[in-house]
């Protein structure tokens, strides 16, 4: 191999899910057995991923939205703002400016994550008895040495031989996304060649070879001494980072913001993967250009015609006027002409009589309706809209739509809802006559028994169970087409600022390294697998609601023209992407306690799922859309399904229900510490691990099904018992 030429770094093969987070570029990790840190690279020559043109838009615009809403956040995390490119990757900034530009899809490439590149680190050795210390800056030099290392004589007064070296595993790591091995110096900034220098020698004597002190179980205690002449530096045991030092640069900063922390790279702190997942819409689907900012007139007639609202069509005045603007005169001046024979074929017929006013006004009839179908036209082809009846608070809600993140943003789950039923709930079975969702209270013949008496019974006891517990529509989804992709990581916190040193710290959102071809990876996983999909009953949520005593009720009737969704989506409750806006003991909102009812009932599904079908917890995943008050509760994995879900109804039926029902299932060990703690929610209840839930296991709470102390969220009936939704479900002549 010529010397200009390095070799490529191995790589190693893992499952998808692992490669995509835990082993996702950036992040430190250990082989099996533990011999050896090593830092994972992007593999330059990565395999492309199996996802649809429509899902890589999808992400596209998920990535540019997470990137404008952690700018915002990281930007205004204290009044003298911290310099934009502290807040996020270069790759995403506009050069020069404070605006976020976004990623084109031709900077992306869209990977399929199943190798990921590695290399040994950090590179940074300390002898187990005398403390010699050596730091390389990269595998070629530490080979080089490698050899003079392993011959080395160890003055250790304790030991005769040679040094007995290990991987030194703690590293200093900084919120900016940086991180550095441990060295003597530190990194400072240089105002004479205007950038950061490191001065890892020895001050007294100028040598390079130090000691390193790790007698002290405190990461913190440990220092460094001067091999030579025994000299210890000054606050030897602190690291600036350097990219930050270099962006500051002379500028008047706190020295906080520059000092990294130490730690030992297996600290979960060390690497945060920052992921996201979505429905997949089909390719030409006319849903998905609904979610594009500058189709907001589009997403408003939806979300109209979607929940009731309606819409009407602007007056003759507003349409002149609105031809007139958008340069179709022409067709307005059709219209007067339309209209002028019209009224002479009117005036005509009052002047006249008998056969001639009859044939005038068949003249008028026959302008009238030209008329009509001119206007019909104008509609049928997008040269005129509907005005929509939305209200101000739901027209402000989707102008804010930034403040809701696309996570838990209820227009965005709102249009996903309505793929998702046209894409797989009320799609025709395919030619094998499989449906794509089955309901269990009508089943079809691959998931109900060959008796038609007990097909019939069994449907009857399930609807049965489905009324006591509120549900309106329960079935078993055979492919929930979902689309997982992680496009970045942070270090320190996985939000986007935190507090240090009595100071908010703006938490750098980075991108995965660029590859040789110029372009960010984006490591994507499409998974199409079996998922129960859950709607609760409008009516029932709505008793439950009145029960509770809402700071923002409202009046409903199943009769009335507006969805009980409609009312919710005026009454929405931005959480910010990382629930930062949620606050304790607010006001009792109706949004916040249907969220709170969706995910609680998902949580408790869950747990249920993975006790009767041998699913682990930590392999479901759930989808909420609180506007059509549903949820899916799905099979988080990228290895093959093997119908665990719907094994699950064969084999239990609705028997399954009965454990839903049962007052055990709502139980906590922790008893009342939980109730007035945690506010009915710990990891001895509903609490499920991250990787499953959608929402940091945040906005629980068992009250809400089974009553008890109200959720963390409602401070008005702090100290007081609110009704569950299975208790007001249960009624007397109610289930």
């Amino acid at each position: 191999m010529s010397d200009d030429r390095q070799p490529a770094a191995p790589v190693m093969n893992r499952s998808r899910s692992q490669v995509a987070t835990v082993y996702a570029p950036g992040s430190f990790f250990t082989f099996e057995g533990g011999r050896g840190a090593c830092i994972a690279l992007p593999d330059d020559n990565p395999a492309p991923a199996q996802i649809p043109d429509t899902a890589k838009n999808q992400i596209q615009a998920r990535l540019n939205e997470i990137a404008r809403s952690w700018f915002d956040r990281a930007n205004n995390c204290r009044p003298n703002a911290p310099h934009p490119r502290l807040c996020i990757d270069d790759a995403l900034l506009k050069p020069g400016t404070t605006q976020v530009e976004g990623l084109s899809l031709d900077r992306l490439v869209f990977v399929n994550p199943v190798r990921m590149g590695y290399a040994p680190s950090p590179l940074t050795f300390v002898c187990n008895h005398c403390g010699s210390f050596r730091r390389f800056d990269s595998v070629e030099q530490l080979t080089k040495h490698l050899s003079a290392m392993q011959h080395q004589r160890c003055p250790s007064p304790k030991r005769s031989g040679n040094c007995q070296w290990r991987q030194l595993d703690v590293i200093f790591v900084h919120w900016s996304g940086n991180w550095e091995a441990a060295t003597p110096g530190r990194w400072e900034w240089n105002d004479q060649e205007k950038k950061s220098v490191l001065k890892d020698w020895c001050q007294n004597c100028s040598s390079r070879e130090f000691f390193l002190n790790t007698e002290s179980p405190a990461i913190g205690q440990w220092y460094f001494k001067c091999a030579k002449c025994g000299a210890v530096p000054s606050e030897t045991w602190l690291q600036n980072d350097q990219f930050t030092t270099e962006v500051l640069g002379a500028t008047p900063h706190a020295p906080g913001e520059r000092r990294m922390e130490p730690i030992s790279y297996r600290a979960s702190s060390a690497f945060y993967p920052q992921s996201d997942q979505f429905i997949i819409f089909e390719e030409g689907s006319k849903l998905l250009p609904l979610l594009d900012a500058v189709h907001r007139s589009d997403l408003e007639s939806f979300i109209a015609n979607q929940y009731g609202f309606g819409s009407t069509r602007p007056s003759v005045v507003e349409m002149e006027e609105l031809l007139r603007q958008g340069g179709q005169s022409t067709k307005w001046n059709t219209y007067i002409t339309k209209r002028k024979q019209r009224d002479d074929a009117k005036a005509m017929a009052a002047k006249a009589d008998g056969k001639m006013r009859d044939t005038m006004l068949e003249f008028a009839a026959t302008f009238d309706r030209d008329m009509a179908e001119m206007v019909d036209q104008w509609f049928a082809d997008g040269t005129l809209a509907e005005i929509n009846e939305l209200p101000v608070a739901v027209q402000t809600n989707i102008g804010q739509r930034s403040e809701f993140s696309a996570r838990y943003d209820p227009f965005t789950l709102a249009v996903e809802h309505e793929a998702l039923k046209q894409n797989r709930l009320v799609r025709a079975p395919t030619s094998g006559g499989r449906r794509p969702f089955v309901r269990f209270d009508a089943l079809d013949a691959h998931l109900a028994p060959e008796s038609p008496e007990e097909k019939a019974r069994l449907e009857r006891e399930t609807r049965l169970r489905m009324n006591q517990l509120g549900i309106a529509e329960l079935g078993l989804i055979r492919e929930f087409d979902l689309c997982r992709f992680t496009y970045g990581f942070t270090r320190m916190r996985a939000e986007p600022f935190f507090e240090k040193r009595n100071m908010q710290m703006p938490v750098r959102l980075c991108l995965f390294p660029w590859l040789s071809n110029a372009r960010k990876p984006i490591y994507a996983v499409a998974q199409a697998n079996e998922a129960i999909y859950v709607r609760l009953d409008a009516v029932q949520v709505y008793r439950w609601l009145e029960r509770i005593g809402l700071d923002d009720a409202f009046d409903w009737s199943p009769s009335d023209k507006e969805l009980l969704g409609a009312h919710l989506l005026e009454r929405a409750v931005p959480f910010g992407r990382f629930l930062s806006h949620l606050q304790k003991d607010g006001p009792a909102s109706s949004y916040l306690y249907v969220y709170t009812l969706l995910h609680t009932y998902a949580h408790v599904l869950m747990k249920g799922v993975a006790e009767h079908s041998g699913l682990d917890l930590s392999s479901l995943g759930e989808y909420l859309f609180p506007a059509d008050l549903a949820f899916v509760v799905y099979r988080n994995g990228t290895t093959m399904d093997l119908g665990n879900l719907s094994s699950l109804w064969r084999n239990i039926g609705y028997r399954f229900l009965d454990y839903l029902l049962e007052p055990r299932t709502l139980l906590c060990n922790s008893g009342s510490t939980c109730d007035q703690f945690s506010y009915g929610a710990c990891p001895d209840c509903i609490m499920t691990p991250e990787t499953s839930c959608i929402a940091s296991n945040q906005l629980l709470s068992r009250a809400v099904i089974s009553g008890g102390e109200p959720p963390r969220e409602d401070g008005k009936h702090r100290g007081q018992r609110i009704q569950g939704f299975l208790e007001v479900a249960n009624e007397k002549g109610n289930a």
